[in-house]
């Protein structure tokens, strides 16, 4: 069930989507998933990835096979699930959470996640943020920070201090579609120095 969407929304065959916000222009891939989670303006989740309990930024590009935000077994006494919807042995009726089950994770605006990381719950990454592929992200991502890894670290940023600090301020990902296009007709996401300049810095 979508609770709301807005316009010019894709969703490709085979999408699967429960209790989520699918915002303007995002696409989801053939056989994405999406459960209890928002995805972003311009953000697209690829093949056979499943998002859940996530807020997703704007212009995030998620690749295939990515597993964001999903659930974490109880692991008091046994890691067994004897309260699931499906019987699991017969031994009680009904359903029951995991006690982390309402864990949020956060995704900035302008990340891209590779192919075949696992985002665990309860994370926030940053803003422009790049996840290499295969990376397991346990826990939180700064601001145009470069990870890699099992479990993901730091390899570098993108840019330094003073620019990310530049790039932060534009929030440029919140400007109207009409400025955006401007943007892109003046080539300023392919040269950095025109970017700048487009915003007086």
């Amino acid at each position: 069930m979508i609770i709301s969407q807005g316009e010019n929304v894709t969703i490709d065959a085979n999408a699967r989507i429960r209790n989520s916000i699918l915002k303007s222009y995002s696409r989801l891939k053939h056989y994405s998933e999406i459960i209890d989670s928002e995805l972003g303006d311009y953000s697209y989740i690829s093949q056979f990835s499943i998002v859940n309990k996530t807020i997703i930024g704007k212009f995030c590009s998620i690749a295939n096979n990515v597993s964001i935000g999903l659930w974490q077994h109880d692991i008091d006494v046994t890691t067994h699930t004897f309260h699931l919807y499906e019987s699991s042995g017969g031994f009680v009726e009904g359903y029951k959470n995991f006690k982390m089950d309402e864990v949020l994770t956060t995704i900035g605006n302008d990340v891209w996640i590779g192919s075949n990381s696992v985002i665990l719950k309860g994370v926030h990454i940053g803003n422009g943020a790049i996840i290499g592929a295969g990376s397991i992200v346990t826990k939180d991502v700064d601001p145009y920070a470069i990870v890699i890894g099992q479990p993901a670290k730091v390899h570098k940023y993108r840019f330094d201090k003073k620019i990310i600090h530049l790039f932060e301020k534009t929030e440029w990902w919140n400007s109207p579609r009409i400025q955006l296009i401007d943007m892109i007709d003046k080539g300023c996401f392919n040269n950095i120095d025109l970017f700048f300049k487009y915003w007086g810095q």
